[in-house]
């Protein structure tokens, strides 16, 4: 693959682009690169290690400053890596070396307080981190309160995105979809999801018209005896930072959209069949986008069951050459007890801003263990050495070429 940049699938589809508040419509995507589910397309395999440089960050650990596996990787910056706590409301600031910045925890139920954390955002520019909650509350980088937002992403299931130095990107989700449940409830769900709001006082600033009149949970209703119902939650990638630019894959949607930094709405791709159609319902989602290459994955749902079990395939579409192929990305490097090769996929990435470039906590045990199976070379052959089982885990830094 060739160096091609995204800008200049852009730039050859430039009557494409609009300004946030126009609606896109079909008519203005007949001609836009298709990726078509239905079809099997060639199988390819890849060694991550092939088409990336890495870069190996253990994190300090100290008694006050232990990670579990359960914590997450909310954002790597030129300066600071953010990792937090969902349930024990502990965050973590390290610096770009891996060394402890701060730690702090205001987990309660005061108005500068939050009851769990559903999202972070780090503001390197401000300085300033956002913890999503009940409400959104800003705190400096070293943990003392500044402002509180009153939007509340635990109630309304809202995913929030640092945007700009001025601005978040907000998507509101629906809770269940389960219509006639939703229906008796009086409950209307937002047609128009994506939004931009002030990050000094939370003020809509503006919405993104991407239209979605027949929307869909990533949540199914399933009724139990007597009464009783439990709720399948599907995990997967919302928005994909590209840089500063976001690839948007809605699950509703038959369109791929590029959001640019300077707010420019583009669509890139359209999906067939449509997800409207497709029984049972086959949702889509970006998984990575480089200046080359956008891995795009889907996921097969049942009826009020979550997904089936099985593989979930990924698709890597070329940008220079259009063409499209059935992906597994391996990785020659960290294994597991189960598998000399790892199928690697960088799920639930952490926000970056610089593009080409991901990011992934490897669990101290698993690099060991890929020690002992004699999969690692040079420096990070030293620094498992140097590991301990108990120790934090270590970030690893991947560079697209």
């Amino acid at each position: 693959m060739n160096n091609y940049k995204v800008k200049n699938l852009i730039l050859l589809t430039s009557f494409f682009l609009i300004g946030s508040q126009v609606i896109i419509s079909q008519a203005k995507t007949v001609n836009l690169p298709i990726i078509d589910f239905s079809k099997q397309y060639p199988k390819k395999e890849i060694i991550l290690q092939d088409i990336a440089d890495l870069e190996y960050v253990p994190l300090e650990t100290t008694d006050d400053v232990l990670l579990s596996d359960k914590d997450v990787f909310a954002c790597i910056s030129d300066k600071y890596i953010l990792v937090y706590s969902p349930q024990r409301g502990d965050i973590f600031v390290f610096d770009r070396a891996g060394k402890i910045y701060a730690h702090f925890n205001h987990k309660g139920q005061s108005g500068r307080e939050y009851i769990v954390i559903t999202g972070v955002i780090l503001d390197e520019i401000n300085e300033e981190i956002f913890v999503c909650s009940q409400n959104i509350q800003i705190y400096s980088l070293r943990g003392e309160y500044k402002r509180t937002l009153n939007i509340n992403t635990v109630l309304n299931e809202k995913k929030v995105y640092d945007f700009d130095d001025n601005t978040l990107l907000v998507y509101d989700d629906i809770l269940v979809d389960q219509p006639e449940r939703l229906r008796a409830m009086g409950y209307k769900y937002n047609v128009n999801p994506y939004s931009l709001i002030s990050k000094k006082d939370g003020s809509l600033i503006s919405i993104l018209e991407i239209n979605l009149p027949q929307r869909y949970s990533n949540r199914s209703y399933v009724p139990l005896e007597n009464n009783m119902y439990t709720i399948n939650i599907l995990y997967y990638n919302y928005s994909i930072n590209y840089g500063r630019d976001f690839v948007i894959a809605d699950k509703s949607s038959d369109t791929l959209y590029l959001l640019s930094h300077d707010r420019e709405l583009s669509p890139l791709l359209i999906r067939r069949p449509s997800v409207h159609t497709s029984e049972p319902r086959r949702i889509w989602y970006t998984v990575l986008t480089t200046h080359k290459f956008m891995l795009i994955s889907n996921l097969t749902l049942t009826n009020n069951s979550g997904s089936k079990v099985g593989r979930t395939p990924s698709y890597l579409y070329e940008f220079e050459t259009g063409g499209i192929n059935d992906v597994s990305i391996l990785d020659a490097e960290i294994c597991n007890d189960f598998n000399i090769t790892r199928n690697w996929s960088p799920f639930n990435s952490p926000a970056t801003f610089t593009k080409n470039m991901t990011a992934e906590l490897i669990q101290a045990p698993t690099l060991i263990n890929s020690l002992k199976k004699k999969r690692l070379k040079g420096n990070v052959e030293k620094l498992a050495m140097a590991l301990d089982k108990e120790d934090n885990p270590v970030v690893r830094i991947i560079k697209f070429k």
